[in-house]
């Protein structure tokens, strides 16, 4: 495929749909649907690549380094909402219980997951030609769309957070090339993050991502 469509095929999809939601243009009730109609479509272009969409291929010291690395990350995060803000930590568990599981038990797949076909195999696998190879320029770039994609919540927290969880799921990604580690590992800090209550930053318009 030409530079050119691709370039057309990254903006449409990464860039411009984000900034018509945030203009009103398409209403934030279809948010989810149009994740999973862009997710469908990179699926139907990963289907028949040597990506292992459905393999648990990582290695045990894989797993246990971003288990180590959770650890810590999340550890910072609880001390960040119980200092700075209290009033939201463990809300959606204390107030919508039976909420707050379905969340942990739906979110790894029809979430996390998904993303991760979306902004970590098919970015990559499809886009990597255009910015030379370079692993720290790719991880950056990631890092970065995958943050602007979240200025669909209009607030500054959500960009923040998802930049900073984007550099570890590039890194990630591109270190161990398993869709899955990577899924597993944007599973936990984003169950940990409705848990604590940062999920507060991420909900708009009666949907979650």
């Amino acid at each position: 495929m030409k530079k050119q469509t691709l370039w057309i095929e990254l903006l449409t999809i990464y860039i411009f749909t984000p900034l018509l939601f945030v203009l009103g243009l398409i209403p934030s009730t279809v948010l989810m649907p149009v994740l999973w109609l862009f997710t469908f479509y990179a699926f139907l272009h990963l289907r028949h690549t040597k990506i292992k969409l459905f393999a648990f291929n990582f290695k045990k010291k894989d797993l246990f380094y971003i288990l180590k690395r959770f650890v810590l990350i999340a550890t910072l995060m609880i001390l960040f909402v119980v200092l700075y803000h209290p009033d939201i930590f463990l809300i959606l568990l204390k107030t919508k219980p039976l909420f707050w599981l379905g969340i942990m038990f739906f979110y790894p797949v029809l979430s996390a997951y998904l993303q991760e076909i979306l902004f970590r195999a098919f970015f990559f696998k499809r886009y990597q030609k255009l910015f030379n190879d370079n692993p720290l320029n790719l991880i950056l770039l990631n890092a970065l769309i995958f943050s602007y994609i979240h200025i669909v919540f209009l607030n500054w927290i959500a960009v923040i957070l998802t930049f900073i969880g984007g550099l570890l799921f590039a890194h990630t990604y591109l270190r161990t090339k398993s869709l899955m580690l990577v899924s597993i590992e944007h599973a936990l800090y984003g169950n940990t993050l409705y848990t604590i209550g940062l999920g507060y930053y991420f909900y708009h318009g009666g949907f979650s991502i």
